[in-house]
C-alpha cells in the first residue's frame, strides 16, 4: 500500500506535533531551553487540532492513531525527559526515573492503541506537554525546583499506567 494514499489532511497535524516534539530535543540540546519547552506546549496544539480535524472531515482510521501515538510518544514522553536532563545532567537515578517516565508512556499508549473505550485509561501522555512547560516556568524562578522533577516522572509514570478512567476533554 502506498503511504500517501495512506494519508489525510489529519496527518498533517500529526507530523506537525512530531517535528514540534524533535525540534524541542534538539533546542534543548543546544541549551535553548525555553524554546525547547514552548515547542512541547505548541506540540499539545497539534495533537490536539489532529484529532478535531479527523474528526470533522471524517478521517479518523487505525493509521492516523497510530503515528499519532507515535508522535506522542517523542513529543510528551522522550522530549520532556530529555529537556530534564539537558537542564541539569541529572545522574544515574534522575536517568532511571526518566527512563520509567518515558516507558510508561509507551505502554499507556500502546493500551490506547488496542483499546476500544470512549474515554481513557490512565492520564494521557498529552498532559505532559502543557505540565512540564509550566515546571519549566517554574525552574526560570526556582531553579531548584529542578529536584522535583524525578517525583513528577515517577507520579505521571504511574498515572499513565494506571486503570483510572478519564473522560475526553478535547
Amino acid at each position: 500500500m502506498k503511504i500517501l494514499s495512506l494519508l489525510k489532511i489529519a496527518d498533517i497535524f500529526t507530523v506537525g506535533n512530531l517535528c514540534c516534539g524533535i525540534l524541542s530535543i534538539l533546542l534543548a540540546i543546544d541549551g535553548l531551553y525555553d524554546l525547547s519547552a514552548l515547542l512541547l506546549f505548541l506540540a499539545v496544539v497539534f495533537d490536539v487540532l489532529d484529532g478535531k480535524i479527523a474528526g470533522l472531515l471524517h478521517q479518523k482510521n487505525l493509521f492516523g492513531k497510530q503515528i499519532d501515538s507515535m508522535s506522542d510518544l517523542v513529543s510528551f514522553g522522550v522530549a520532556p525527559a530529555l529537556l530534564f536532563y539537558a537542564l541539569g545532567s541529572p545522574g544515574v537515578l534522575g536517568i532511571a526515573v526518566a527512563l520509567f517516565f518515558v516507558a510508561c508512556g509507551m505502554l499507556r499508549l500502546a493500551r490506547y492503541n488496542v483499546s476500544e473505550g470512549a474515554g481513557f485509561e490512565g492520564v494521557p501522555i498529552t498532559v505532559n506537554g502543557v505540565l512540564f512547560p509550566i515546571l519549566f516556568l517554574l525552574f526560570g524562578s526556582f531553579p531548584q525546583s529542578l529536584n522535583y522533577w524525578p517525583l513528577v516522572f515517577l507520579i505521571q509514570g504511574f498515572l499513565m499506567i494506571s486503570t483510572f478512567k478519564i473522560a475526553r476533554i478535547f
